[in-house]
């Protein structure tokens, strides 16, 4: 009997194991439903060109509802978004199938009372290039939209802008209602981001540099929910399709900080690649294997003034950007 026991113990655990699932987010940023792409130019709903070069938010306090109404509380994962990115890993856990999820806009009180130097670099909330916090007053960036507008109406984006929300008010809450199912021991919540949506009714040649708590950007949030920013994705479980839909390869470089500019990419064919920077004589700089098909390369090492050029290639395409250092 001891061992019967024993048996079923070990099966039952067994189970258990094969029941846990990789849950990522897939977040398909998008404007006015089109795949979102860097310094690409769009058109807001006031008729004036508008381009992005940077588009970072952070999502904290997520719940899950699965399996026929249970529900999975995904404590202390944050996530730290970019607009070119889709693939957000969330952890493994014990779901087959989900129906909704919850989350907040933005980084819950308490870890926003805290600081980027309690966290390492590649914590979400430790320290970022470019910075998503601001020491005084402490707390995090919550939503980030930077760009050009259209400001003498030529149709070409001439004004930069920068909204970058901080403040507990900016904290907004979500719930989106998804369909997705595992794969194996994969398990895929897809969700399409309106980033157009995030803009509506707000006068961005007003705008300017507005780094605070102001209520153009508490309008930015709260228009998460006014126009729905965050759409579910209804699916069958054979999310691999989906997968496979994305903006076309690109590579772009953010002059955010013109000493060292960050290589915004994301690669169609979904290969491991090598990055080889170069500078105009054609010395290699900097080389790297294995740089993910999409992201967000920081250039750490310390360049001179000049031109350079980045490629990114793997067995399918090559993709060149060419870019300055300015000191």
């Amino acid at each position: 009997m001891h061992k019967l026991l024993l048996t079923i113990s070990c099966c039952i655990f067994a189970v258990s194991i094969q029941a846990q699932s990789n849950i990522n987010l897939i977040l398909n940023h998008k404007f006015d439903g089109v795949p979102l792409v860097y310094n690409d130019n769009y058109t807001d709903d006031q008729g004036r060109a508008v381009n992005f070069n940077r588009v970072q938010y952070y999502l904290s306090s997520l719940v899950i509802t699965h399996d026929g109404g249970q529900t999975t509380p995904l404590t202390d994962v944050y996530v730290l978004t970019n607009g070119n990115v889709s693939y957000y890993p969330l952890g493994s856990f014990a779901i087959d199938s989900v129906e909704s999820i919850k989350l907040d806009l933005g980084v819950d009180a308490v870890a926003n009372a805290g600081n980027t130097s309690n966290y390492p670099s590649s914590h979400p909330l430790g320290p970022q290039s470019p910075v998503m916090d601001w020491n005084w007053p402490s707390g995090y960036f919550f939503l980030v939209l930077n760009g050009q507008v259209d400001s003498d109406a030529d149709s070409t984006p001439d004004k930069v802008f920068e909204m970058n929300a901080i403040g507990d008010v900016m904290l907004t809450n979500v719930e989106v209602t998804v369909s997705s199912g595992a794969v194996g021991n994969t398990l895929d919540i897809a969700m399409d981001v309106h980033v157009d949506n995030w803009i509506n009714n707000i006068d961005l040649t007003s705008v300017s540099v507005d780094h605070s708590s102001s209520n153009t950007n508490q309008e930015m949030c709260q228009n998460t929910d006014t126009y729905t920013v965050f759409e579910g994705i209804e699916q069958a479980p054979l999310v691999g399709v989906e997968k496979a839909k994305g903006p076309r390869s690109y590579v772009t470089a953010d002059y955010t900080m013109a000493y060292a500019p960050v290589l915004n990419y994301n690669l169609s064919s979904k290969l491991p690649s090598t990055l080889v920077i170069t500078d105009a004589s054609g010395k290699r700089v900097i080389e790297e294997a294995n740089v993910g098909f999409e992201g967000n390369y920081f250039i750490l090492k310390e360049l001179k003034s000049g031109v350079y050029f980045a490629t990114f290639s793997n067995e399918k395409e090559i993709l060149t950007c060419k870019f300055l250092v300015q000191r």
